[in-house]
């Protein structure tokens, strides 16, 4: 037989003993095949999308070395966690009132004793925790202080009857002070202080043991001007 013919029915009888793959199992595999790649592509994005949004919340700034120019991450730190400190260190800048109404006589003396030039011994007259009055000697003579503070809500009385004609300073602070003309009676000085705010700071000094005794000082013990200094302070909020 020639070799063409042999080669023809080896053909022929190869095909005739070919079983044909089975299909439907390869199907099955490559659709498998096909799933476990995408959920493993999906898995693989849902991780990296997770990472990106833990290092936008820590403000890509928890790890040092991930910025380009070489900065460590916390000096990095922007956006919400940055600038939630700017209105608390605003907040901080302006001082808030600690009390309302009227202060209490027993708070009132305090800060007016931590306020007194040195030098003075102090000592309560009777009452004088609940009317706000202090004794203070220099070592020449008694005098008696009174103060009285409170914050007022509307300051409209006030402002024409104690401070009227006075004129305020750049901020809005009335200040007027009085002292006794000689020969009238014990010797008498009253500040007053009124801040826009209805802060209202009264201080009162006499040359006497109390209001109605005669002066047992030739000169008072403080000047006008550290009673002022006095009224004025910062602490009285």
């Amino acid at each position: 037989m020639p070799i063409e013919e042999d080669f023809t029915e080896a053909l022929r009888t190869t095909l005739l003993t070919f079983e044909p793959p089975a299909t439907p199992s390869l199907v099955q595999a490559g659709v498998r095949n096909g799933r476990r790649r995408r959920r493993r592509r999906a898995m693989a994005v849902g991780l990296s999308g997770a990472a990106v949004l833990a290092l936008v919340g820590l403000g890509a700034a928890a790890v040092p070395g991930l910025l380009s120019d070489g900065r460590t991450g916390h000096r990095a730190i922007a956006g919400p966690a940055a600038s939630a400190t700017t209105p608390s260190a605003t907040a901080s800048a302006t001082p808030k009132p600690t009390f309302t109404g009227t202060l209490p006589a027993d708070r009132a003396l305090a800060t007016l004793a931590a306020l007194l030039p040195t030098g003075l011994t102090r000592s309560s007259p009777p009452g004088g925790g609940r009317s706000g009055q202090l004794w203070v000697d220099d070592g020449h003579g008694k005098s008696l202080l009174e103060v009285h503070v409170s914050r007022q809500t509307s300051t409209t009385a006030i402002r024409s009857h104690v401070f009227a004609g006075t004129t305020p300073l750049a901020d809005g602070t009335l200040i007027e002070s009085r002292q006794t003309p000689p020969g009238t009676g014990p010797g008498h000085e009253t500040v007053n202080v009124l801040h826009p705010d209805g802060l209202y700071v009264t201080l009162m000094q006499w040359q006497a043991a109390s209001q109605n005794a005669p002066s047992t000082r030739s000169a008072p013990i403080m000047t006008l001007a550290q009673l002022r200094a006095i009224a004025t302070s910062s602490r009285w909020r």
